[in-house]
């Protein structure tokens, strides 16, 4: 249960510092013109790809935990808990040993995620353009 929790936090660190990006370029504006409420597309691959890189390294020491009780004790009747690997493997590897083998699972996960945020980002914004069009053509209209 607690790896399905990798998506929400990915998207909740998304959304969050999406807004905080948002909140400061128009405050730097001055005055300006109202600045747009999306992402460039640069600016949400590499946010994705910090969103992904968050989620792995708060889910990751689980995950691991749950692969090496698996691969250790197999079908064995009695076996640790995911909790008391996770205390095993920090014993004996320190913060590192809970985060060994995570740079393959950042190199699989954080490129699609970030792409997949750039791709979700521009459709929101094709989505909104269209919506805003049919509002303006039915105020215009009357209807």
């Amino acid at each position: 249960m607690v790896l399905c929790l990798k998506p929400a936090i990915q998207y909740t660190v998304y959304e969050q510092v999406k807004q905080i990006v948002i909140a400061a370029r128009r405050l730097n504006t001055d005055g300006k013109a109202v600045v747009d409420d999306s992402l460039s597309a640069a600016e949400a691959f590499f946010l994705g790809m910090f969103a992904r890189i968050v989620a792995t390294m708060l889910t990751y020491p689980y995950l691991r935990a749950k692969v090496l009780l698996q691969s250790t004790y197999g079908n064995a009747k009695v076996k640790p808990t995911i909790p008391q690997m996770i205390a095993e493997q920090l014993s004996k590897g320190g913060v590192w040993g809970l985060y060994q083998g995570i740079g393959p699972e950042l190199t699989r996960g954080v490129f699609s995620a970030a792409l997949m945020m750039m791709v979700k980002e521009r459709i929101g914004v094709i989505v909104r353009a269209l919506v805003d069009g049919q509002d303006s053509q039915r105020r215009s209209s009357g209807h």
